[in-house]
């Protein structure tokens, strides 16, 4: 790649030679992408070619030599601010390198990423992370971990930038994991780095889950700490036994218990709520689109009748007209078969896809697909594909999927169906 200073800010630069290497779907992945590490590709055709460019004005190269942070003059403060400043970049390295199996789920190839140390770039404070990755078509054999390249991460790893904030050992652990196509370890190894036990990527901030499992942490501990309560009663008890005090020793047992049994129902009770919550918003926003103002107003004239403060199942007219549009996704019939229908409706949280008609959602009549033949999730705003145990094969982009694997799917995506193929999309469906 080659870096060039635009009317508008500074480019990484690569050229093609032909427009039919670039994919659509990659650039879209690319460019929406949530981890905020890859930046947005941009294409430009110039004569028979196409030029793929990266802007990263505002930030720098972290090999280059002025770069302040790990410049040798740098001297912060106090320690305590250099320990943040290089705790926040750990933490930053970790998340970067959760990203790369992130792209795998996403059908994006880690090989498509530009590892060169000298197209990564990062702010003036050396937290952020950029990197360019190239929105290229390729082979289903590319969809691995080992495609990222041990001798390319290795290069990367042992710049100044990466070996400032990470172990010898943290360097070899990752290097091997990639030579050895090893995706747990390599996560594993990204969770210690950023701070965290497990390889799981936590979820953003204002995410719905996020409060959720935040919750449930604060009814754990409280539950733990009756837990304990409980123990020191039963103990209390026990010493009580010893030295024959019948009746304070039946308190005490007795507390023990009824202290045990309200903690675990109040945590089952929690758990309940949650649910019925989440359970409710969903019938909300799924009435918006089932029910027409008018059947709405049938709805509230007739409850009227019978108590003149009655609210509908699903909420009132005004709460309704509150609530934002229902994402929904299709199905469109791109394959020349008979039987099928040319469009088909992804609006549950969950729509099964398969040949038995008492199993799926989407009944497809076809030796190729199975009974149960896949899934597609919905959850907070995005499309998850996952192909079932069966003998069906399931494609996305004319890559094989592994089965019991989820994916993320976007619009324009061609999805493939034993033999069936589909081009997937979304809409926001409002109220009619």
């Amino acid at each position: 790649m080659q870096i060039k200073k635009g009317p508008f800010g500074y480019y990484a630069m690569e050229k093609f030679d032909s427009p039919d290497r670039l994919c659509s779907y990659a650039e879209e992945v690319i460019a929406g992408n949530r981890s905020d590490f890859y930046l947005p590709p941009t294409t430009e055709y110039i004569g028979s070619g196409i030029m793929c460019c990266f802007e990263f004005s505002g930030y720098v190269q972290v090999t280059d030599p002025e770069f302040s942070v790990f410049s040798s003059g740098k001297k912060f403060t106090s320690r305590k601010k250099e320990a943040k400043f290089l705790n926040m970049r750990r933490r930053a390295a970790g998340d970067l390198f959760t990203s790369f199996i992130k792209l795998l789920d996403s059908l994006i190839s880690p090989s498509c990423i530009v590892l060169d140390p000298d197209m990564i770039f990062t702010d003036t404070e050396g937290i952020a992370i950029k990197l360019c990755c190239l929105p290229l078509k390729i082979s289903p054999d590319e969809l691995c971990l080992s495609s990222l390249g041990a001798s390319r991460l290795e290069k990367l790893l042992n710049c100044d930038f990466f070996k400032s904030i990470l172990t010898e050992d943290e360097i070899n652990a990752l290097v091997f994991s990639v030579k050895e196509n090893n995706e747990d370890m390599f996560l594993k190894t990204a969770g210690i780095i950023k701070g965290t036990d497990e390889g799981s990527d936590a979820l953003p901030s204002g995410n719905p889950k996020e409060q959720e499992n935040t919750s449930s942490s604060k009814t754990l501990s409280k539950t733990e700490k009756d837990l304990l309560v409980s123990v020191l009663s039963a103990g209390f008890a026990f010493v009580l036994l010893i030295r024959q005090m019948d009746l304070p020793c039946l308190l005490f047992f007795f507390l023990s218990a009824l202290i045990l049994v309200v903690s675990l129902l109040g945590k089952k009770k929690h758990k309940e709520n949650i649910e019925h919550e989440r359970s409710q918003e969903i019938s909300r926003q799924r009435s918006s689109v089932l029910f027409s103002d008018n059947a709405l107003l049938s709805e509230t004239e007739g409850h009227d009748t019978d108590n003149q403060n009655a609210n509908l199942q699903y909420g009132t007219v005004e709460q309704l007209q509150q609530l934002n549009p229902l994402l929904a996704g299709r199905l469109s019939l791109i394959s020349d078969i008979r039987g099928i229908e040319p469009q088909y409706s992804v609006y549950l949280d969950e729509t099964y896809i398969g040949s038995d008609c008492f199993l799926s959602d989407i009944v497809l009549d076809d030796p190729q697909v199975s009974p149960l033949h896949a899934v597609i999730k919905q959850e907070n705003g995005s499309f998850y594909l996952m192909p079932s145990n069966g003998k069906g094969k399931t494609y996305i982009e004319d890559s094989p999927l592994e089965n019991g694997r989820t994916y993320e799917i976007k619009s324009g995506q061609k999805i493939t169906i034993g033999d069936i193929e589909f081009r997937f999309g979304t809409e926001k469906v409002n109220k009619t």
